[in-house]
């Protein structure tokens, strides 16, 4: 990794937002009805990455952080209805991430994620001179970390430091010590959440059904990405009732089939209006299944605060 580097973009897209981090696998749709504004903001400390992420629409974010790494990230949202692999997150929160297994966030609108990614070769070897030869890094599974006594704001203020000197001072962090130092409190400040014995890995019964038949139709959905799919497609996927999906779709995603199959497809065209440059509007919009064109341009406007023509003449602007 580079030894120092800082970006901060605006982005217009959900997606555009998932690829701004560098070196993970990332990907998101957007949920909420509105025109996305996001901000994304990636430092890089040597073996160090801190990173920061804000949204005003709901998102459903999967994917793998970077190969060879532990993570941690402190959430913050106001209200209820947000989760991190199926356990609910409210207020201000501290969450795992691990390179070894995909995780899923729904973070609501407005949400606040700030996070540290350290490399693990370098922080076991911090951890064995701090702690002894014999030590054993443990690497947490994602999931949130509940821990009495450990105060999550501590970590958010450090982080918060860390990307604000970034934004205002960058040069101050060209100085060898001064980067050493902070990558120092930073991987510190990851050994202590380590050390935190209490990841929320068990999930209620119910809670595990209803995401298991969520998670056997999104794995229809990624095979059949290029197929308009529909809720009985679903429905012979999962095994399950027409009622027994819904009950499944609206507790995990907050969303019907009806409506999470629209909004995808929705995301998909939205996609494909920018790779696919030379097809029609309409000729997108039928691929996925949108037949009454007044009605699906209706339809992304109110999920994407624009119109469909607007969208991609702003791509067609942007590219020259």
């Amino acid at each position: 990794m580079t030894e120092l580097y800082f970006s901060r973009h605006l982005n217009a897209e959900a997606q555009a937002q998932a690829s701004s981090l560098d070196h993970w696998d990332q990907h998101y749709e957007q949920l909420s009805n509105g025109r996305f504004e996001g901000l994304s903001e990636d430092l890089h400390l040597g073996f160090v990455q801190v990173f920061h992420e804000h949204a005003n629409q709901t998102l459903l974010q999967n994917g793998q952080g970077r190969p060879g790494t532990v993570s941690f990230a402190v959430t913050e949202v106001a209200g209820s209805g947000s989760w991190y692999c199926g356990h609910e997150i409210e207020g201000r929160r501290l969450i795992a991430l691990s390179p070894q297994r995909e995780f899923e966030l729904l973070a609501g609108a407005g949400m606040d994620l700030m996070a540290v990614c350290i490399d693990t070769a370098p922080l076991a070897e911090l951890a064995a001179t701090l702690f002894g030869a014999d030590f054993e890094l443990r690497l947490p599974e994602p999931a949130p970390v509940r821990q009495p006594g450990f105060d999550e704001s501590e970590l958010s203020k450090l982080l918060g430091a860390a990307l604000s000197l970034a934004r205002g001072n960058l040069a101050q962090l060209e100085q060898p010590a001064a980067r050493h130092m902070l990558s120092l409190s930073l991987a510190d400040a990851v050994l202590h959440c380590i050390g935190c014995d209490a990841f929320e890995t068990r999930l209620p019964p119910g809670t595990v059904a209803r995401r298991h038949i969520v998670a056997l139709a999104r794995e229809y959905m990624r095979a059949h990405a290029d197929e308009a799919i529909s809720v009985p497609d679903l429905c012979a996927a999962t095994g399950v009732s027409r009622r027994a999906l819904q009950y499944a779709f609206e507790d995990v995603v907050h969303l019907s089939p009806v409506t999470y199959l629209r909004v995808m497809r929705l995301n998909r065209v939205r996609r494909e209006l920018q790779t696919h440059r030379r097809d029609s509007i309409g000729d997108v919009a039928a691929r996925w299944g949108f037949w009454h064109l007044s009605r699906f341009a209706a339809d992304y406007s109110r999920l994407f605060g624009e119109l469909p023509s607007a969208t991609r003449a702003r791509w067609l602007a942007e590219s020259g």
